[in-house]
């Protein structure tokens, strides 16, 4: 059933757009909740989720991504933490979501770090813009998210400053991530995905699992996918997912997502016999409060 889920926004496949950062505030959900030592499954995203998750003291981080495209700006951004400095990292990708270079200078200072794949797969969009960064990262294979007025630093604890990121370097210049391009309706019987986890980061991706789901349907679409998520976490562990502030949707005139809604948290909780617990914090949008819904069984 859930793999002919339509989702409700932008369709998420294997060669979608790329995130430069995450539109979630990385740093403020893993800073309330406790990592330190533990294991972690991620949705890899803009890598942002991964690298903030060591910041903040994991163990280990595997990342997976129905996005093939997710590693290559995971990887890259590994390469640019050991490579680059502060300041032309933050050149390069941009101190908001909108100013990034992607000079092509500096991506000659990284690129000799980078998989085959990543490196094949960038040389080939400079080429196709002529080496010209700016005009690149204004193309369609990056998400254009210039709407968002946080900055980055707020987002991502690793550049809050430059001891920060240096410090970010220390924990990951010799450290292999290992990342699945999985869909989540497989992360149950994935056998690339050894033993369970302590934590699981879903991000906002049970958004994109409701676009055409009937009211009555919603509860049983959304439940299933949680419950083969469960299967991959040890006794006592939890799971989190992503809900924007209601603002912004009563602001855009769209519908709050059915897994955003109260009540709809509640009855997931409820049938997968999870303990439901909250994280706010300030929005990514400045108005209101995004949360993170927790579910530890």
């Amino acid at each position: 059933m859930l793999k002919n889920a339509k989702p409700c926004h932008h369709e998420m496949v294997s060669e979608a757009p790329m995130y430069v950062y995450a539109t979630e505030m990385v740093s403020s959900y893993y800073s309330r909740l406790d990592i330190q030592g533990k294991r972690v499954l991620s949705i890899v995203g803009s890598g942002d989720q991964i690298i903030d998750a060591y910041f903040f003291g994991a163990k280990e981080v595997v990342g997976f991504d129905i996005n093939q495209r997710a590693f290559f700006m995971l990887d890259l951004k590994l390469a640019a933490l050991v490579q680059l400095g502060y300041s032309e990292f933050l050149d390069f990708f941009g101190s908001n979501m909108d100013n990034g270079s992607f000079n092509f200078g500096l991506y000659g200072k990284l690129r000799s770090r980078l998989s085959l794949k990543t490196k094949a797969f960038f040389d080939e969009i400079y080429k196709e813009s002529k080496n010209n960064g700016k005009f690149l990262v204004k193309s369609s294979y990056f998400r254009q998210r210039s709407m968002l007025k946080t900055a980055v630093k707020e987002i991502n604890h690793y550049l809050q400053n430059e001891e920060s990121y240096m410090r970010c370097r220390t924990i990951l210049e010799n450290r292999e991530i290992q990342f699945l391009d999985l869909d989540i309706n497989d992360i149950d019987t994935d056998k690339r995905i050894i033993g369970k986890f302590d934590v699981i980061n879903l991000s906002n991706v049970l958004n994109y699992f409701t676009g055409n789901t009937a009211e009555n349907d919603l509860l049983d679409v959304l439940s299933l996918v949680i419950k083969k998520v469960r299967r991959r976490l040890k006794r006592g562990g939890f799971l989190f997912y992503y809900s924007y502030s209601p603002n912004i949707y009563s602001s855009s005139d769209r519908l709050i997502p059915p897994v955003s809604r109260w009540d709809i948290i509640k009855r997931i909780a409820s049938v997968n016999n999870s303990k439901l617990s909250v994280r706010r914090f300030k929005g990514t949008n400045i108005v209101g409060f995004d949360r993170v819904n927790i579910l530890i069984v």
